[in-house]
């Protein structure tokens, strides 16, 4: 947690960082997120959802209304959620790879992530000012239509300002996810996205119960259970390489000789390929049905064909990640640097193409975890006959996934926040006991008796 406070009681601004978190990201967030934008009727956008179904548009918008917290089948002001940000975030991660002076950016320590922050908020306000156009133009063709339509003001005002209050309400989300950072238990952005996704776990619930048979609910709830299990197994999943320190000897002592890992992530790139994968699959079955009509079912949303290609995607864009955002050349460089060498493997050249090796070893395994997550809880979902909801709320694995990645990385703040105020304790307490126990001494330092 940022700007932690160790002198006061760790239980008292525990329960201060949660309050401030549970203000901001459900009472403000969810509140706002019910809020309309003006022009836009939300319940002929509901049901112009719901009436495409199982289809490619129907089920895009409702994984991005997953990842916005439900606020585009509202029409809300906060529709365009925190996305944005991301998405010029993951744009900005790649140019500082590819861009020398982005690189040297990276290097030059808090100074330079603070620009290339900044520049990331420049480029998040284009992005919403182009997505929020996009959006407007859109729900005005779609709501053109008789008896109940999506846009009831359809004047040359609406998409100018659908594009000033969607840009704002995504700042002033930004703004909220900021404080979170600072005040709350961190990561505000990762909280607002998570807070989206539980959102919608109470439809999925009473979708479920309201089924009214045991067997397909205690079905569903093992079958959730297993997925958050084998979630944690994969966000957790951590291979370490060894690395020691060379010894040297001057004199009588003996320097260096230490010990250390370098842990490799199995889901090195977290959610992120899927985030790529989902709008390829969109071009590429709109473009299929385009030049092959007869073959385009096979792509559709529910069908097998389309799972394997949406897998495979994922996984290529996994790989695709890692070698971008990962220099092991920098890496080896590092090591040597420091002194640290990996045993029986020399360094430089050899350094890297051990890393490498075990690099796309872990890579495979976590790409093939990622697709399995991407597309399982669905085909589970279906077998047992599970609703849309449901679903997409307790048995969607991506959100499930961002759900378990954010829930453990607060429970390892906070038990890092109470070790920290531990061990300033203790310390404190040696620093006590240390003064009682030396003798008095007078004025000039004189021991008296």
């Amino acid at each position: 947690m940022p700007e932690q406070d160790l002198s006061g009681n760790p239980v008292r601004e525990l329960g201060k960082r949660f309050f401030i978190t549970f203000l901001l990201g459900i009472l403000v967030y969810r509140l706002g997120a019910v809020v309309p934008v003006p022009g836009v009727s939300s319940e002929a956008l509901r049901d112009f959802m719901g009436a495409q179904g199982e289809g490619l548009l129907g089920q895009m918008m409702r994984w991005a209304n997953m990842f916005t917290g439900h606020t585009i089948e509202r029409a809300s002001i906060f529709g365009l959620g925190v996305m944005p940000y991301i998405s010029a975030s993951i744009i900005f991660q790649l140019l500082a790879f590819s861009v020398p002076a982005l690189k040297e950016l990276q290097k030059e320590g808090e100074s330079g992530r603070r620009k290339i922050n900044q520049y990331t908020r420049y480029a998040a306000v284009l992005i919403c000012l182009v997505q929020s156009g996009l959006a407007a133009r859109a729900l005005m063709a779609i709501g053109g239509g008789e008896g109940n339509p999506v846009v009831v003001d359809e004047g040359w005002i609406f998409i100018p300002r659908t594009m000033l209050v969607v840009t704002t309400g995504s700042m002033v989300l930004l703004w909220l996810a900021d404080q979170i950072t600072k005040h709350g238990v961190g990561n505000g952005v990762s909280v607002i996205i998570m807070i989206g996704i539980l959102s919608g776990f109470p439809s999925g619930i009473a979708e479920m119960v309201s089924g009214g048979e045991l067997p397909p609910v205690l079905g569903v709830i093992t079958i959730f259970l297993l997925i958050v299990a084998a979630m944690v197994l994969i966000t957790l999943a951590r291979r370490g390489i060894q690395l020691e320190q060379q010894r040297r000897v001057q004199g009588n002592r003996v320097y260096g000789g230490a010990q250390t890992q370098v842990p490799l992530m199995l889901n090195q790139a977290s959610v992120i390929p899927v985030i790529f994968a989902s709008p390829v699959m969109l071009v590429l079955t709109m473009g299929l049905g385009y030049l092959l009509p007869r073959a385009a079912g096979l792509f559709e949303y529910n069908q097998p064909v389309y799972r394997y290609f949406y897998a495979g995607i994922i996984i290529f864009f996994t790989f695709f990640y890692i070698s971008i955002t990962v220099d092991l050349n920098e890496w080896a460089n590092n090591f040597k640097q420091s002194g640290f060498f990996i045993r029986g493997v020399k360094p430089g050249a050899k350094t890297v193409e051990y890393l490498r090796y075990r690099l796309t070893r872990i890579t495979v395994v976590g790409a093939a975890s990622l697709a399995a997550i991407a597309i399982l809880p669905e085909m589970i979902g279906a077998v047992v006959g599970a609703g849309m909801a449901t679903r997409q709320a307790l048995l969607g694995g991506v959100g499930l996934l961002i759900v378990v990645g954010v829930s453990l990385d607060v429970i390892k703040k906070v038990s890092s926040y109470l070790m920290a105020h531990q061990y300033q304790g203790l310390i404190k307490q040696q620093q006590r006991s240390g003064g009682m126990g030396k003798s008095p001494r007078g004025a000039g330092g004189k021991r008296r008796f």
